[in-house]
Protein backbone atom coordinates (compact mmCIF):
# COMPACT_ATOMS: atom_id res chain seq x y z
CA UNK A 1 0.00 0.00 0.00
CA UNK A 2 1.29 3.45 -0.92
CA UNK A 3 1.93 5.85 1.94
CA UNK A 4 -0.84 8.34 1.09
CA UNK A 5 -2.65 10.38 3.71
CA UNK A 6 -6.37 11.09 3.49
CA UNK A 7 -5.64 14.71 2.58
CA UNK A 8 -3.24 13.64 -0.18
CA UNK A 9 -5.83 11.26 -1.63
CA UNK A 10 -8.42 14.06 -1.62
CA UNK A 11 -5.96 16.36 -3.39
CA UNK A 12 -5.29 13.75 -6.08
CA UNK A 13 -8.97 12.90 -6.53
CA UNK A 14 -9.80 16.58 -7.03
CA UNK A 15 -7.02 17.07 -9.58
CA UNK A 16 -7.84 13.87 -11.48
CA UNK A 17 -11.59 14.62 -11.55
CA UNK A 18 -12.53 11.29 -9.97
CA UNK A 19 -15.82 12.36 -8.37
CA UNK A 20 -18.13 10.55 -10.83
CA UNK A 21 -16.13 7.38 -11.32
CA UNK A 22 -14.06 8.76 -14.18
CA UNK A 23 -10.39 9.77 -14.39
CA UNK A 24 -9.78 12.93 -16.42
CA UNK A 25 -10.86 12.31 -20.04
CA UNK A 26 -9.75 8.66 -20.22
CA UNK A 27 -11.90 6.03 -21.85
CA UNK A 28 -11.52 2.42 -20.72
CA UNK A 29 -9.22 1.80 -23.69
CA UNK A 30 -7.02 4.89 -23.35
CA UNK A 31 -6.67 4.40 -19.59
CA UNK A 32 -5.52 0.83 -20.13
CA UNK A 33 -3.04 1.97 -22.78
CA UNK A 34 -1.71 4.78 -20.59
CA UNK A 35 -0.96 2.55 -17.62
CA UNK A 36 0.50 -0.16 -19.86
CA UNK A 37 2.74 2.13 -21.93
CA UNK A 38 3.67 4.82 -19.38
CA UNK A 39 3.61 2.99 -16.04
CA UNK A 40 4.25 -0.59 -17.13
CA UNK A 41 1.25 -2.19 -15.41
CA UNK A 42 -2.15 -3.61 -16.35
CA UNK A 43 -4.60 -1.33 -14.52
CA UNK A 44 -7.39 -3.83 -15.33
CA UNK A 45 -5.59 -6.65 -13.52
CA UNK A 46 -7.75 -8.20 -10.82
CA UNK A 47 -5.25 -6.89 -8.28
CA UNK A 48 -6.54 -3.34 -8.84
CA UNK A 49 -10.24 -4.24 -8.98
CA UNK A 50 -11.73 -2.08 -6.23
CA UNK A 51 -15.44 -1.65 -5.39
CA UNK A 52 -17.37 -0.98 -8.62
CA UNK A 53 -14.31 -1.38 -10.85
CA UNK A 54 -14.82 2.07 -12.41
CA UNK A 55 -11.82 3.96 -13.71
CA UNK A 56 -11.67 6.04 -10.53
CA UNK A 57 -11.94 2.93 -8.37
CA UNK A 58 -9.22 1.21 -10.42
CA UNK A 59 -6.94 4.11 -9.50
CA UNK A 60 -7.96 3.83 -5.85
CA UNK A 61 -7.17 0.13 -6.11
CA UNK A 62 -3.72 1.02 -7.40
CA UNK A 63 -3.13 3.31 -4.41
CA UNK A 64 -4.22 0.51 -2.07
CA UNK A 65 -2.26 -2.37 -3.61
CA UNK A 66 0.80 -0.92 -5.35
CA UNK A 67 4.00 0.27 -3.70
CA UNK A 68 5.19 3.85 -3.28
CA UNK A 69 7.38 3.79 -6.41
CA UNK A 70 4.62 2.68 -8.77
CA UNK A 71 2.06 5.10 -7.32
CA UNK A 72 4.55 7.99 -7.29
CA UNK A 73 5.50 7.33 -10.90
CA UNK A 74 1.82 7.14 -11.92
CA UNK A 75 1.07 10.50 -10.28
CA UNK A 76 3.92 12.27 -12.09
CA UNK A 77 2.99 10.62 -15.41
CA UNK A 78 -0.64 11.70 -14.94
CA UNK A 79 0.53 15.28 -14.41
CA UNK A 80 2.51 15.04 -17.67
CA UNK A 81 -0.62 13.67 -19.33
CA UNK A 82 -2.67 16.63 -18.10
CA UNK A 83 -0.12 19.13 -19.42
CA UNK A 84 -0.04 17.41 -22.81
CA UNK A 85 -3.85 17.26 -23.03
CA UNK A 86 -4.02 20.98 -22.25
CA UNK A 87 -1.59 21.69 -25.10
CA UNK A 88 -3.80 19.61 -27.41
CA UNK A 89 -6.91 21.53 -26.22
CA UNK A 90 -8.45 18.33 -24.89
CA UNK A 91 -8.48 19.67 -21.32
CA UNK A 92 -8.91 23.24 -20.05
CA UNK A 93 -6.06 24.97 -18.22
CA UNK A 94 -8.51 26.70 -15.84
CA UNK A 95 -9.59 23.31 -14.48
CA UNK A 96 -6.07 22.59 -13.23
CA UNK A 97 -4.85 25.42 -10.96
CA UNK A 98 -1.08 25.68 -10.56
CA UNK A 99 -1.23 25.20 -6.79
CA UNK A 100 -3.19 21.95 -7.19
CA UNK A 101 -0.75 20.66 -9.82
CA UNK A 102 2.20 21.54 -7.58
CA UNK A 103 0.64 19.80 -4.58
CA UNK A 104 0.09 16.62 -6.63
CA UNK A 105 3.65 16.75 -7.98
CA UNK A 106 4.97 17.05 -4.43
CA UNK A 107 2.97 13.96 -3.44
CA UNK A 108 4.39 11.97 -6.35
CA UNK A 109 7.95 13.06 -5.62
CA UNK A 110 7.53 12.25 -1.94
CA UNK A 111 6.52 8.69 -2.81
CA UNK A 112 9.55 8.38 -5.09
CA UNK A 113 11.83 9.59 -2.31
CA UNK A 114 12.61 12.91 -3.96
CA UNK A 115 13.22 15.69 -1.46
CA UNK A 116 10.36 18.13 -1.93
CA UNK A 117 11.19 21.80 -1.98
CA UNK A 118 8.52 23.74 -0.09
CA UNK A 119 7.53 26.84 -2.01
CA UNK A 120 7.11 29.83 0.27
CA UNK A 121 6.20 32.35 -2.40
CA UNK A 122 2.64 33.55 -2.76
CA UNK A 123 0.52 32.19 -5.60
CA UNK A 124 -2.57 33.41 -7.40
CA UNK A 125 -5.09 31.85 -9.76
CA UNK A 126 -7.82 33.43 -11.88
CA UNK A 127 -11.01 31.56 -12.72
CA UNK A 128 -14.55 32.60 -13.65
CA UNK A 129 -13.83 36.24 -12.93
CA UNK A 130 -12.45 35.55 -9.45
CA UNK A 131 -8.88 35.90 -8.21
CA UNK A 132 -7.77 33.45 -5.53
CA UNK A 133 -4.55 34.29 -3.69
CA UNK A 134 -2.51 31.88 -1.61
CA UNK A 135 -0.63 34.09 0.83
CA UNK A 136 3.07 33.73 1.51
CA UNK A 137 3.30 30.78 3.90
CA UNK A 138 5.32 32.44 6.67
CA UNK A 139 2.91 35.38 6.79
CA UNK A 140 -0.26 33.28 6.67
CA UNK A 141 0.93 30.75 9.26
CA UNK A 142 1.63 33.61 11.66
CA UNK A 143 -1.73 35.40 11.32
CA UNK A 144 -4.09 32.48 10.70
CA UNK A 145 -5.17 32.16 14.34
CA UNK A 146 -6.12 35.86 14.44
CA UNK A 147 -8.15 35.57 11.25
CA UNK A 148 -9.90 32.43 12.51
CA UNK A 149 -10.89 34.19 15.74
CA UNK A 150 -12.07 37.37 13.97
CA UNK A 151 -9.29 39.58 15.40
CA UNK A 152 -8.64 41.27 12.07
CA UNK A 153 -6.90 44.37 13.46
CA UNK A 154 -4.39 42.16 15.28
CA UNK A 155 -3.94 39.96 12.21
CA UNK A 156 -2.89 42.98 10.15
CA UNK A 157 -0.52 44.29 12.82
CA UNK A 158 1.10 40.85 13.18
CA UNK A 159 1.47 40.49 9.40
CA UNK A 160 3.35 43.76 9.28
CA UNK A 161 5.50 42.77 12.26
CA UNK A 162 6.66 39.59 10.59
CA UNK A 163 7.55 41.46 7.38
CA UNK A 164 9.68 43.93 9.33
CA UNK A 165 11.28 41.09 11.28
CA UNK A 166 12.25 39.33 8.04
CA UNK A 167 13.74 42.57 6.67
CA UNK A 168 15.77 42.91 9.87
CA UNK A 169 16.90 39.26 9.64
CA UNK A 170 18.14 39.81 6.08
CA UNK A 171 19.77 43.25 6.41
CA UNK A 172 20.24 43.90 10.12
CA UNK A 173 18.04 46.98 9.74
CA UNK A 174 14.32 47.36 10.46
CA UNK A 175 13.70 50.80 8.99
CA UNK A 176 13.09 50.36 5.28
CA UNK A 177 15.06 53.41 4.09
CA UNK A 178 18.12 52.03 5.93
CA UNK A 179 17.55 48.37 5.03
CA UNK A 180 17.33 49.17 1.32
CA UNK A 181 20.57 51.15 1.20
CA UNK A 182 22.52 50.57 -2.00
CA UNK A 183 25.07 48.49 -0.08
CA UNK A 184 22.31 45.97 0.80
CA UNK A 185 20.96 45.41 -2.72
CA UNK A 186 22.97 42.24 -3.28
CA UNK A 187 21.94 40.92 0.14
CA UNK A 188 18.23 41.44 -0.61
CA UNK A 189 18.01 40.85 -4.36
CA UNK A 190 21.13 38.79 -5.02
CA UNK A 191 22.62 41.38 -7.39
CA UNK A 192 23.00 45.04 -8.23
CA UNK A 193 20.38 46.44 -10.64
CA UNK A 194 21.28 45.57 -14.23
CA UNK A 195 19.46 48.50 -15.83
CA UNK A 196 17.19 51.47 -15.07
CA UNK A 197 14.06 49.30 -15.10
CA UNK A 198 15.50 46.99 -12.45
CA UNK A 199 16.70 49.99 -10.45
CA UNK A 200 13.11 51.30 -10.45
CA UNK A 201 11.88 47.87 -9.32
CA UNK A 202 14.31 47.84 -6.38
CA UNK A 203 13.13 51.32 -5.44
CA UNK A 204 9.52 50.19 -5.69
CA UNK A 205 10.15 47.32 -3.29
CA UNK A 206 11.84 49.76 -0.91
CA UNK A 207 8.85 52.11 -0.93
CA UNK A 208 6.47 49.18 -0.49
CA UNK A 209 8.36 48.26 2.68
CA UNK A 210 8.34 51.88 3.77
CA UNK A 211 4.55 51.78 3.43
CA UNK A 212 4.45 48.63 5.55
CA UNK A 213 6.60 50.40 8.14
CA UNK A 214 4.29 53.40 8.46
CA UNK A 215 1.10 51.34 8.32
CA UNK A 216 2.47 49.12 11.06
CA UNK A 217 3.43 52.16 13.16
CA UNK A 218 -0.13 53.45 12.85
CA UNK A 219 -1.51 50.11 14.07
CA UNK A 220 1.06 49.87 16.89
CA UNK A 221 0.16 53.30 18.27
CA UNK A 222 -3.61 52.90 17.94
CA UNK A 223 -5.78 50.89 20.34
CA UNK A 224 -7.12 47.73 18.69
CA UNK A 225 -10.47 48.38 17.05
CA UNK A 226 -12.95 46.69 14.75
CA UNK A 227 -11.58 46.31 11.24
CA UNK A 228 -13.51 45.20 8.19
CA UNK A 229 -12.55 41.64 7.24
CA UNK A 230 -12.23 42.48 3.54
CA UNK A 231 -9.93 45.44 4.24
CA UNK A 232 -7.85 43.35 6.63
CA UNK A 233 -7.27 40.68 3.99
CA UNK A 234 -6.18 43.36 1.52
CA UNK A 235 -3.71 44.71 4.08
CA UNK A 236 -2.37 41.21 4.74
CA UNK A 237 -2.05 40.56 1.00
CA UNK A 238 0.14 43.66 0.82
CA UNK A 239 2.30 42.26 3.62
CA UNK A 240 2.50 38.91 1.80
CA UNK A 241 3.75 40.64 -1.36
CA UNK A 242 6.32 42.67 0.57
CA UNK A 243 7.63 39.52 2.29
CA UNK A 244 7.63 37.60 -0.98
CA UNK A 245 9.71 40.19 -2.85
CA UNK A 246 12.59 40.10 -0.36
CA UNK A 247 12.77 36.30 -0.09
CA UNK A 248 12.86 35.25 -3.75
CA UNK A 249 16.65 35.22 -4.38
Amino acid sequence: MAELTTLEKQTLEKLLQMGSGYVLNFSDRTMGEFFRDDIGIDIYNQRYNYASGSKANRLRGLWTNADDKIVGKSILKLIEYIENQILLDNLKRDDFPADRMTAAKNIGEKLLGVKVKVENISQATFKNGNINIILQKEVFDHVQKFLNSGHYFNAVEEAYKIVRQKLRDITGKEKAHEAFAESNQEIIFGRKPKNDAEKDFFEGVKFLHMSIQFLRNEKAHTPAQDLDKNLAIHYISLASLAYDLITRR
